[in-house]
């Protein structure tokens, strides 16, 4: 029995070593293999393109005639080229837009990166603390079996009653389950995973958070910071720029569009060539396109001031969840410590001096207190990661 008991003991201080990725490898594996990402990036090339082609010029037009008369007055042929400009302020201004739309695209990007690596980051997080519970369960399902094989043995050489045995094994096969529904639940975390990097396998059997560890003192000073680095605000502010510019092009566009171009007009005796000179005066949709636009921008301040509201908000209740999360993570970390009495236990037990049925309870009790524990910091590091999300 105190073989037993020694083997038991130098099981609870090994710790499990896992192959593992640290949770920044993970995050750079998915930004590079992710195919949301890989399709937005596409679309942001898209949107800058066609921002690019707002400022070329209109396509020049050609016209050619050919008309025929009486026998007496023979054919005519008439050949028009045109190109039509915008005046020089106006194509300032969609240069402006163009290169504005690009970043709108660009901050797009940002957003879709953000929630992407933020789900990741989170699913990674649950794994750490999986992994954990996996790590405790093996150690816990290795002294089962070994109280269970210790007990059949008592009980052949009369030392112990069926009874004894019956409780390790029931003992046993709870803590197998408690390891096999954790399994299932670290697979299917890993398979989010895999989701995310675009099919490919990620090994993480991480056992820590590798993360930083800090929550910032001063909320007002620190949510300074975030709003100027938050790409969703930057989203929805670059869109009311946008919007003003697009406003002042369409006021702007109420200015006649000229035309030059070159037109010849031969006949049976007669050849005219000369310079065409064209106007084109928008007077029933100026005013239709500016009202759309005022509407327009309208909306997107609208947008704008809800979303730095909704940031402010969730911030800040972000904010206070993490603080006392933190605090109460390393309240019970600190008290699972000063009362972690398993060796104790099984020195007991081996002496006689407890009985299956304590031992196994207050081994019980202590996991129990250990995966609250682990569920306080997987909680804790949930609220952290969303607290600074804006920073991914």
């Amino acid at each position: 029995m105190k073989s037993i008991i020694s083997v038991i003991i130098a099981i609870q201080g090994t710790i499990f070593s896992f192959g593992q990725n640290s949770i920044n490898q993970v995050l750079a594996q998915i930004e590079r293999n992710n195919p949301e990402l890989k399709a937005v990036a596409a679309e942001v090339e898209a949107e800058r393109l066609a921002g690019k082609a707002e400022t070329l010029l209109a396509n020049p037009e050609v016209e050619f005639n050919y008309l025929w008369g009486a026998e007496n007055i023979g054919s005519r042929h008439d050949l028009r080229v045109s190109q039509a400009f915008d005046i020089p302020t106006i194509t300032g201004m969609k240069a402006g837009m163009a290169e504005g739309m690009g970043e709108l695209a660009s901050l797009k990007y940002k957003t879709e990166r953000q929630a992407v690596l933020l789900e990741a980051k989170q699913a990674c997080i649950d794994l750490v603390y999986c992994n954990a519970i996996l790590a405790e369960l093996r150690t816990h399902l290795t002294q089962s079996n070994s109280l269970v094989s210790s007990y059949e043995k008592r009980m052949k050489a009369g030392e112990s009653t069926v009874l004894d045995l019956n409780k390790a094994r029931i003992h046993l096969t709870t803590v197998q389950g408690k390891a096999n529904r954790a399994e299932v639940e670290r697979q299917t975390l890993l398979s989010t995973l895999r989701s995310l990097n675009g099919g490919r396998e990620i090994d993480f059997d991480a056992l820590t958070y590798d993360l930083e560890d800090s929550i910032p003192g001063d909320f007002e000073t620190w949510f300074d910071e975030a709003s100027q680095d938050s790409p969703l605000l930057a989203y929805v502010r670059k869109q009311v720029e946008l919007e003003n510019r697009q406003l002042a092009i369409d006021k702007a566009s109420r200015l006649p569009e000229l035309a030059v171009g070159y037109m010849s007009e031969i006949r049976t005796q007669e050849k005219f060539r000369g310079v065409t000179i064209g106007v084109n005066i928008p007077l029933w949709s100026a005013g239709n396109k500016i009202r759309q636009s005022q509407a327009r921008l309208t909306a997107a301040k609208e947008r704008r001031n809800y979303a730095e509201q909704k940031f402010f908000s969730d911030l800040r209740n972000q904010y206070t969840k993490a603080y006392s999360m933190k605090d109460n993570s390393e309240m019970m970390r600190s008290s699972l410590k000063e009362t972690d009495s398993r060796e104790f236990l099984l020195f007991a037990l081996s002496k006689g001096e407890i009985s299956m049925i304590d031992y196994l309870v207050e081994i019980d009790l202590y996991f129990e207190a250990l995966e609250a524990t682990l569920e306080a910091e997987r909680d804790y590091r949930h609220a952290l990661a969303s607290l600074t999300a804006y920073s991914l």
